[in-house]
């Protein structure tokens, strides 16, 4: 993962995919689409139409780069561009807003779609950064058609493919897939062998259906046990950052993306056993690492988070591009325990909790309990989470550091802080994206260093003594 804003691309011909002149015809004589908006997706384009209307600069996309050797053909890949979009229904449609304030989607059909290289010129690093940070700005949004941006530089040893999409169309599953997948479609134009891709369902389909499920009433119920449970154990706020990021309350400041390496391929699979042997997971260890770091350094002994579950609950999402996710709380008490092994107990029983909950989507119920929990209007909220991925199984992962693949995101302005971990096949990092000021750099660095120090205990030595010495610190003055 990384900002955009923090890359520094090889200078090269800077060439897009854009719609032809037949496509655009097709795109104003556009029908509507039976199928509305999801409850996220809806959430994020209000926010989105908002924040245009009142001239607010933001960033709504995901991205992914990587590299395929070689000068492309830029001819082939327009034709693995269509093939792709054709592939992901969701790709095809995009959202209005009519004269009453409802989001309409609209589509445009498969057989109508052509892309077209254009040539922009050769470019210096800087200038290609520049140029991709406005137009992904720009173009990259779900409020027409097409909600992407399609590019590439080209050079003799080898060609940086560039895809951006308004994130009401992906998660960052889905962004992962991107690679294999189009270099796969790339490779039959023109080598003309069958790609062997999977069929896949279309989000937009997920999405009506998802908003005419009913909530069964168990679901509902241990739903609202859960939220409620977390929401009022934090005094009803959400879960931060433990230590000061130096910022006055309601103020923010420009994001940064910073990476700390957690494990190698020997210490990740022996930290699994640890875990296994303490009667917990991989990903519930992790939480637990977090939550100690949390009570060490700031005296914490309650562990709050928000944390993404995937909702691919049927084969045919399962590479399937869309906004396939649900937020769920995550929350567990360190009182009276003494140990990694101790804690983790308790963090398994509550990610099994949240994760029986992940069938509930978190803007349902928000509306639902909203007025009951003071929630009203937590829905249009970026609320801080901490995410965890094992891309093992993804299908390409073993050529992603050769081909430098990278999920990319936008500037943006950060009040809190975001925590990825990810695993892979040659290590597991953690990612951290949090306000760039200096007091934030220090104390998310000692965070980040305190977890890692939990973590290789565990490896080393089984189990980690939480060591309580340290009185939560006086928060430092804004800088």
């Amino acid at each position: 993962m990384n900002e955009l804003s923090q890359q520094e691309p090889e200078p090269g011909l800077l060439v897009e995919w854009r719609p032809t002149t037949r496509t655009e015809v097709a795109v104003q004589q556009r029908a509507e689409h039976p199928a509305p908006a999801s409850p996220i997706q809806e959430s994020h384009l209000r926010r989105e139409v908002a924040n245009d209307a009142a001239g607010v600069a933001h960033s709504s996309w995901l991205g992914t780069s990587f590299e395929l050797p070689g000068r492309i053909d830029p001819d082939a890949m327009a034709a693995a561009w269509r093939q792709w979009v054709r592939r992901h229904g969701t790709m095809l449609t995009w959202f209005e807003p009519d004269a009453d304030g409802e989001l309409r989607r609209y589509a445009i059909a498969g057989d109508d779609v052509e892309f077209a290289p254009v040539e922009l010129g050769e470019h210096t690093g800087p200038e290609i950064r520049e140029h991709l940070l406005n137009r992904f700005d720009d173009a990259a949004k779900a409020l027409h058609w097409p909600p992407f941006v399609l590019g590439a530089v080209l050079r003799a040893e080898s060609s940086t493919v560039y895809f951006a999409v308004d994130h009401g169309h992906t998660d960052g599953y889905s962004m992962v897939l991107v690679f294999d997948e189009l270099r796969r479609l790339y490779e039959q134009e023109i080598t003309g062998v069958d790609p062997g891709l999977p069929e896949v369902g279309d989000h937009a389909e997920f999405a009506a259906r998802e908003r005419a499920a009913e909530i069964p009433e168990r679901s509902l119920t241990a739903a609202v046990e859960l939220w409620s449970d977390f929401w009022l154990s934090g005094g009803k706020k959400p879960a931060g950052f433990p230590l000061s990021l130096g910022l006055a309350d309601g103020e923010a400041a420009t994001s940064r993306l910073t990476e700390y390496e957690l494990f190698d391929p020997r210490q990740a699979n022996v930290f699994g056993r640890r875990c296994r042997e303490h009667g917990g997971g991989f990903a519930a260890g992790l939480f637990v690492a977090l939550a100690i770091a949390s009570a060490e350094l700031a005296g914490e002994e309650t562990y709050r988070t928000l944390t993404p579950v995937h909702t691919r609950d049927e084969p045919r999402w399962a590479a399937a591009h869309g906004w396939f996710i649900n937020l769920v709380p995550i929350h567990f008490e360190l009182t009276g325990s003494r140990t990694f092994g101790e804690v983790l107990l308790q963090a398994e029983q509550a990610f099994a909790r949240a994760r029986g909950i992940a069938d509930v989507p978190m803007i349902k119920l928000m509306q639902h309990l909203g007025s009951r929990l003071s929630l009203d209007g937590i829905e249009q909220t970026v609320l801080p989470m901490t995410s965890f991925m094992d891309g093992r199984r993804i299908r390409g992962h073993e050529d992603w550091q050769r081909a430098d693949a990278q999920v990319l995101g936008g500037p943006r302005e950060e009040t809190d802080v975001m925590l990825w971990v990810n695993r892979a096949r040659e290590w597991t990092c953690l990612l951290v994206s949090h306000p760039d000021t200096q007091v934030a750099a220090e104390n998310v660095g000692r965070y980040s260093e305190r977890v890692r120090s939990v973590l290789h205990r565990v490896v080393e030595h089984g189990d980690h003594e939480l060591r309580r010495e340290h009185a939560r610190p006086e928060p430092a003055s804004p800088g």
